[in-house]
């Protein structure tokens, strides 16, 4: 009595250790995750804001129960508690304050388990000490002779205790590391080891509790959290010391790969070979014997069964009260002789009670069995019957006896040996009498109005399923087995990443029918009448036959072949697709639609019971998403459809959607619910969501939101695994873009001779080329766009896409970036702000990403700012160019670029001499970007209002044409080609620099001559250019600029007075009326004009 009791409170501690604590480490954020166990209540489950629960306080009554417990292993029962301490407990609970301090609402509790926790600190504390100062960390011993025990611990409750440490160290990872120590330290100083530990227990209860010790110990070694708390060195020393070094190290060995792969993605779990061997020492025969023994066992159980009647084919009444009460109405109406079988041999048989339940309860078709069929006619030939003494109540006690032969022959087919010819054929006629005894027990089980009966026949059919391998399915369900076979191979056909296990689900088809033909019954229509069909479906909730058979499975694999529930499950899977994709393409079939309905909304509920999931089964599910061709085929409307077809393309439309919706939900559930397959279900969502996996646009529209909206922002585990499979796509998208750069580059190249031959030019550098680098970017665009979206809440992913997106040959992935960087940089720039988040993007890139990096900035800039850039950007570029040289060790230029709208004027004549050096591409970007604010202010050079004060920014297009023809080109270190090259360049962007501009920017040069400057070198070029390319200037020209340059003494400068004779020569005969140099020639002096005259 006194043990149960202690058993009880041992009970009590675990409950109140398991309740008062929390589930996550320490270091972990809080998560909002859903419940493993609808029981498992924890202080995350606690609503915050009550006065006196708090999560504070019921921590606190955890960590003292712990304690206790932690005591009842390492002493082998309750230490000592003074007995002034209890009393002084009882006194505080009927007063209601804390006898050691405070006031406690919790008071009667805790007074009592804080006393018996203490007591047991106490004397750990010591040990601790002595174990510090000996030197061997792992070292741990109580000195037990003087430690005085209130009571000791019996083997049950001992086995207890540890029970209860080891399953909160599972289930509280908190207490993991303490729950390792506590065990590995009673397994290193077991009981028993010494005379005066205290404990009383029989030799045998002693070795069962180091066993057990020692076994907790493993256990706990091979769970991963034994390698992240750091418990597993002293796991590893109680193990050796126990003379299981092999175990400890093949043990740790699999934590570590278990942990490896939790942290690893998709493709290192694929890869591994996860398995764990027990120990191996013992040599084959001993391991031979054991196989053998498992055999024989098998075999009796087998031929038990058979003496039962459940293995050979004989038919029973599914109720023998009915059976009786058909028999006895039906005694009379029986004919007195058996009906003559055409072509066949009368056999004689008694009309016996046998005779007459076979004949009532088949219903007459006994009578007219085919001849071979031997057990359709007389099965119960097998069996005797003899009727014993009457009892009391008046009937005869009835005794079966099985036929000794037939028992005989069972046996040796049972045990695989060598069987004679009749016995042969009697192994044949078993497994056909097997097979259509099954038929009739599925059958009978689907069509029967007692929820319990079919349930109880769905069981019986599952187990027989398994059981019956090998046995082809009967002609009525061998319809369901074609099915399930086919679904397979097609799966196969549309899932080439899963091939290999497909593969293997389906050769377990071939060879196990019965269980194919069970898994797709209720996905295969059926002739069943209207009644039949309600009272199915009525059932199918409580008793669906897949899901028996999976839990079937899940047993059947702990035992014999590991891998038959999951082939199971990818079967069942793979039925339910196939009978969605039959519903697509047949919209008109009202029944398949029905059962496609019925599969797709149960679906989630049978894989959320289901024991677990594999990768598999969820790139499966996500198959259910590919229905853009049935969305295509049901949008298109013709002339000749009727409106009762348009409505069934509608609905037929409609039920897809709302299938490939519910394998959406699916991949949600397992996310939240299985962190096992957390990873394969984000990544079957993410590649649905990014286009690899196909769907229709609407279904990649709600998995992009199920990833962003729903997954990303549950937990950090979530948005991790998320980001880890945009990261894959990407990836996936890269490799695309690499694979087909030599057959877009061929047909970017024809498609430019196309439009080369008439007269086409494309209007944008984005713009695809060809039809091939269209269906490309159509094909990388959505994970560009999926990462960019995740990049806006974790910006360290842009270093991936930019990475990704310069490597070599993947120039269709870098156009589809540039193409949708404007909306990352928009949302970047709202999210973190324009400045820090281009300096952070800065430090990322390397510098083969830098066309990336100026893409970035450059879009940065335009969705920041809609007036001009502001000065806080402006310092995060010029920071940038700083930190970024160029080849010749100075500050790259091109990353000031996207800010030159907002510089000052005065700045940027300084940096006016680097975009001068550049490229003319980075020259016309640079000029552009300067001007692109000052439209109105094209064809003006602003003067500054205060010339104290520079306040103007950018620089108009007048404003460039002058300070380029003002560049000292001497001093900047540029050749006098470069100088005149660059001018050239600006005048023949005549969209930017057009006539009216040009006119601008000669005139303010003409005045600042007259005022008292000197004219540029390439000044007079520039005119002799522009007359060459503008007629509209040729009378400014002619009649203005001349003359004011001959009023301003141009012929003092014999390069100047060079180049005005030979524009004044051009335009002196131009043809056109009143347009000609002449005005300004009669100007000159009359030594000029004689120079002139004689050049």
């Amino acid at each position: 009595e006194g043990d149960a009791l202690r058993s009880s409170c041992i009970k009590f501690l675990e409950i109140v250790v398991l309740c008062f604590s929390k589930k996550e480490l320490p270091f972990q954020a809080a998560s909002r995750m859903k419940k493993d166990i609808a029981n498992d209540f924890s202080l995350e489950d606690l609503p915050p804001g009550h006065p006196i629960i708090t999560r504070e306080s019921l921590e606190e009554i955890g960590d003292y129960a712990f304690s206790t417990l932690r005591g009842l292993v390492l002493l082998g029962g309750q230490a000592a508690i003074d007995p002034n301490l209890l009393l002084a407990a009882a006194a505080s609970s009927s007063s209601g304050s804390n006898f050691m301090g405070g006031s406690n609402p919790f008071t009667p509790i805790l007074d009592i388990l804080k006393p018996a926790a203490l007591a047991f600190l106490n004397f750990e504390t010591d040990a601790e000490k002595a174990e510090a100062s000996g030197g061997d960390k792992h070292k741990f011993t109580l000195d037990r002779a003087n430690i005085e025990l209130d009571f000791g611990l019996s083997q049950k409750s001992y086995s207890l205790s540890i029970n209860a440490i080891q399953m909160l160290a599972t289930k509280r990872p908190v207490y993991f590391k303490e729950s390792s120590v506590c065990l590995a330290r009673r397994a290193i100083d077991p009981p028993g080891a010494s005379d005066n530990d205290g404990v009383f227990l029989s030799k045998a209860a002693i070795t069962g509790i180091r066993t057990h010790l020692r076994s907790s110990c493993l256990t706990l070694l091979r769970h991963f959290l034994s390698v992240t708390s750091g418990s597993w060195e002293v796991l590893v020393d109680a193990l050796k010391q126990a003379g299981m070094e092999t175990q400890a190290d093949r043990a740790l060995k699999a934590s570590k790969q278990q942990l490896n792969l939790m942290k690893g993605g998709r493709a290192a779990r694929n890869r591994a070979a996860v398995f764990y061997e027990w120990d191996t020492s013992a040599d084959d025969s001993r391991a031979a014997k054991r196989q053998r023994d498992t055999d024989d066992a098998q075999a009796r159980v087998r031929a038990a069964k058979m003496a039962r009647g459940l293995g050979s084919g004989i038919q029973l009444p599914t109720s023998m009260v009915d059976a009786c009460e058909l028999v006895l109405l039906n005694l009379d109406n029986l004919p007195p002789k058996r009906p003559p079988v055409a072509l066949s041999k009368q056999r004689k048989q008694p009309i016996d009670l046998d005779f007459v339940v076979d004949a009532v309860l088949s219903n007459g078709a006994s009578l007219t069995m085919e001849e071979n069929h031997w057990y359709d006619r007389d099965g119960g030939d097998g069996w005797a019957i003899e009727e014993g003494e009457v009892g009391e109540d008046g009937r005869p006690v009835l005794t079966f006896k099985m036929n000794s032969s037939v028992l005989d022959a069972g046996m040796k087919i049972a045990q695989g040996e060598k069987v004679k010819e009749t016995e042969k054929a009697f192994a044949e006629q078993s497994k056909l009498a097997s097979s259509m005894a099954f038929s009739r027990v599925l059958m009978s089980s689907s069509t029967a109005r007692s929820s319990a009966v079919a349930d109880f026949g769905k069981q019986i059919a599952a187990r027989l399923a398994l059981t019956l391998e090998g046995v082809k399915p009967a002609r009525e369900i061998e319809r369901s087995h074609v099915m399930a076979v086919e679904a397979v191979e097609s799966s196969i056909k549309k899932n080439a990443e899963t091939e290999e296990e497909l593969a293997g689900a389906l050769e377990f088809a071939l060879e196990n029918p019965l269980v194919s033909s069970s898994l797709a019954y209720d996905l295969t229509p059926k002739d069943l009448s209207t009644d039949e069909i309600e009272v199915t479906n009525s059932a199918a909730s409580t008793s669906a036959l897949a899901m028996r058979i999976l839990n079937e499975a899940y047993v059947c694999s702990f035992n014999e072949d590991k891998a038959k529930y999951e082939k199971c499950l990818d079967l069942f899977v793979s039925s339910v697709v196939n009978a969605c994709d039959l519903s697509n393409q047949n919209p008109k079939d009202n029944e398949r639609k029905r059962i496609a309905n019925a599969a797709a909304s149960s679906l989630p509920h049978q894989l959320g019971a289901a024991p677990f999931l594999t990768p598999s089964s969820l790139n499966l599910v996500s198959s259910l998403c590919d229905i853009d061709e049935v969305v295509k085929k049901f949008s298109t409307k013709t002339p000749s459809q009727t409106i009762a077809e348009a409505a069934a393309a509608r609905t037929a439309k409609a039920a897809a959607e709302k299938r490939a919706t519910a394998a959406l939900l699916i991949l949600r559930d397992v996310a939240f619910q299985r962190d096992a397959l957390r990873g394969s279900a984000v990544d079957a969502a993410v590649a649905i969501a990014s286009g690899r996996l196909p769907a229709s646009a609407q279904i990649e529209d709600k998995a992009l939101k199920l990833v962003m909206n729903v997954i990303f922002p549950k937990n950090l585990d979530c948005s991790d695994k998320v980001i880890t499979s945009a990261a894959k796509e990407l990836e996936f998208a890269t490799r695309f873009a690499i694979e087909n750069h030599e057959k877009i580059t061929k047909a970017n190249e024809a498609s430019a001779r196309k439009k080369d031959k008439h007269g086409h030019s494309s209007k944008s550098a984005l713009a695809p080329q060809s039809d091939e680098e269209k269906q490309a970017l159509d094909r990388v665009r959505k994970p560009v766009v999926l990462v960019m979206a995740l990049a806006v809440r974790r910006p360290e992913i842009i270093k991936a896409i930019m990475e990704n997106g310069c490597r070599d040959g993947a120039d269709v992935l870098a156009k589809a970036i540039k193409t949708n960087m404007p909306k990352l940089a928009r949302a970047a720039a709202t999210k973190h702000g324009a400045a820090k988040i281009a300096v952070q993007v800065a430090n990322m890139a390397s510098e083969k990403e830098a066309p990336l990096l100026i893409c970035f900035l450059d879009n940065l800039v335009t969705a920041a700012d809609k007036s001009v850039p502001s000065q806080e950007l402006i310092d995060a570029c010029q920071e940038i160019q700083k930190a970024r040289l160029d080849a010749d060790g100075k500050p790259d230029i091109r990353y000031i670029m996207p800010v030159v709208s907002g510089v000052m004027r005065v700045e940027l004549l300084k940096e006016l001499p680097g975009f001068v050096k550049g490229s003319d591409e980075i020259l016309k970007t640079a000029l552009h970007r300067m001007s692109e604010r000052l439209g109105r202010y094209s064809m003006i050079f602003r003067d500054e209002p205060d010339p104290s004060e520079n306040t103007l920014r950018g620089m108009s297009s007048c404003e460039q044409m002058v300070y380029l023809h003002q560049l000292d080109f001497h001093a900047i270190g540029i050749p006098q080609k470069r100088y005149l090259d660059v001018i050239r360049v600006c005048l023949e962007d005549d969209e930017v620099f057009n006539d009216r501009v040009v006119q601008a920017a000669l005139d303010y040069i003409s005045g600042k001559f007259l005022e008292g400057e000197s004219l540029p070198l390439a000044y007079m070029r520039t005119i002799i250019l522009t007359c060459s390319k503008h007629e509209s200037l040729h009378s400014w020209i002619c009649h203005v600029l001349l003359p004011r340059l001959v009023e301003g003494q141009v012929h003092s400068d014999k390069r100047q007075w060079e180049g005005w004779m030979r524009c004044a020569k051009m335009l002196e005969n131009t043809g056109d009326q009143g347009i000609s140099s002449l005005e300004a020639i009669d100007k000159l002096p009359e030594e000029q004009k004689k120079m002139y005259r004689a050049k």
